[in-house]
């Protein structure tokens, strides 16, 4: 049995190409504004992250964590995933804040669960589930295998 092809390069190469269109097809259904996608997407990830290796629960379109399962993140906790100057992210968490996606509790930040159910969300998750059924088959038509990680290169 032969070796799989070192296609690291390729993977990497492809996988940025469709990052950078996936976001900026974000951040056009999100008034075009690239950071305030990044710091929206920034809180609601922070509010479940715990939940990441759930499988069985929170899994389909309708399944959405309900306020009880968000965990606040603070401002500098945000600031701090996302390598951003806090004189950069205050103002769009304030202008989230004002357009009610967003709220702040006495923990931090929260995205509350409802605001996954308007239409607009629903359709945003379906197209981003589209566009990786894509991107899996383009990286499969390029001859990318999606078996185990390779050992990291010396």
């Amino acid at each position: 049995m032969s070796s799989p092809s070192d296609n690291r390069r390729l993977t990497g190469r492809l996988i940025a190409y469709e990052f950078i269109d996936l976001l900026g097809d974000m951040a056009r259904r999100h008034g075009g504004d690239l950071i305030s996608l990044l710091v929206f997407t920034g809180v609601w990830t922070a509010n479940t992250a715990h939940l990441r290796g759930t499988t069985d629960r929170y899994a389909s379109l309708h399944d959405i964590p309900p306020d009880s399962q968000r965990r606040p993140i603070t401002d500098a906790d945000l600031a701090e995933r996302l390598c951003l100057p806090r004189h950069i992210q205050d103002p769009y968490v304030a202008a989230l804040i004002d357009i009610g996606v967003v709220e702040r509790r006495d923990m931090g930040l929260v995205v509350p669960s409802a605001i996954f159910t308007r239409a607009e969300m629903l359709s945003g998750a379906n197209e981003t589930y589209g566009r990786l059924i894509e991107i899996l088959a383009r990286l499969r038509q390029a001859g990318i295998s999606m078996g185990e990680a390779d050992p990291p290169a010396r």
